[in-house]
């Protein structure tokens, strides 16, 4: 009897310790902060219904009065892709930033010729002595930045700025239809660029990930194997 009452006793100890394991891990789960992609997708995905339609600028040129303005409406379209691909950056470099495919070329070259050698191979391939400069300026640049850490809740503030500015793009095209729509979507349109303007200026974050990019210089991945 007294065995009996133990194994029943032992077993509620055990059924009682898994649900406190199952609830700790559930609370743990519900408390875990977003990842920074998963706070970036969601806008992502609310401006797909503009962008599946051609953009801001294909609702300019369905209008008479609109298409007159319609290079206001690719500059928005512009810079609602550029708030992505900044905040994607971000995201991605949250912890370093790689070499890049033409940081890489450069290390493995300078690794396996020296950097003599290699800057009189990309003068026999046709680079003139700026390009080359630029490339081992770009180098040394991406080298001492392979290490430098972003703070978290800094980008998830960014990201926090760059919401409302998000919502007024994909509202825009709302009510398109009513009598005299058609200055107020070119007014709000004005309106929302000179926003964005300033927050691609005045936000740290978005203004030191707009600089870091700003040093990859243009090349061309055949070049690498003498292309053009």
């Amino acid at each position: 009897m007294l065995l009996r009452k133990w194994k029943i006793s032992r077993t509620k100890n055990i059924y009682m310790f898994l649900q406190c394991i199952l609830l700790a891990l559930f609370v743990s789960t519900a408390l875990a902060k977003p990842s920074c992609r998963e706070l970036v997708n969601p806008l992502k995905k609310n401006t797909d219904n503009i962008a599946s339609n051609g953009g801001l600028w294909s609702y300019f040129e369905k209008d008479l009065f609109l298409r007159k303005h319609s290079t206001q409406a690719i500059q928005l379209d512009s810079r609602i892709n550029k708030i992505f691909f900044t905040l994607n950056y971000l995201c991605e470099t949250k912890d370093g930033i790689p070499l890049n495919d033409l940081a890489t070329y450069i290390s493995r070259s300078i690794s396996d010729k020296g950097e003599a050698a290699f800057k009189a191979e990309l003068i026999t391939l046709g680079k003139t002595s700026q390009q080359i400069e630029n490339w081992f300026e770009f180098f040394k640049y991406a080298q001492s930045h392979r290490s430098r850490t972003l703070d978290s809740s800094a980008i998830q503030a960014t990201i926090n700025r760059s919401i409302p500015l998000i919502k007024n793009y994909t509202s825009l095209t709302k009510n398109i239809d009513r009598p005299n729509s058609s200055k107020v979507l070119l007014k709000k349109t004005r309106t929302l660029i000179t926003q964005i303007d300033s927050f691609f200026s005045s936000d740290p974050y978005i203004t030191q990930a707009l600089d870091e990019i700003s040093h990859v210089p243009y090349w061309d991945i055949n070049e690498s194997s003498g292309g053009s």
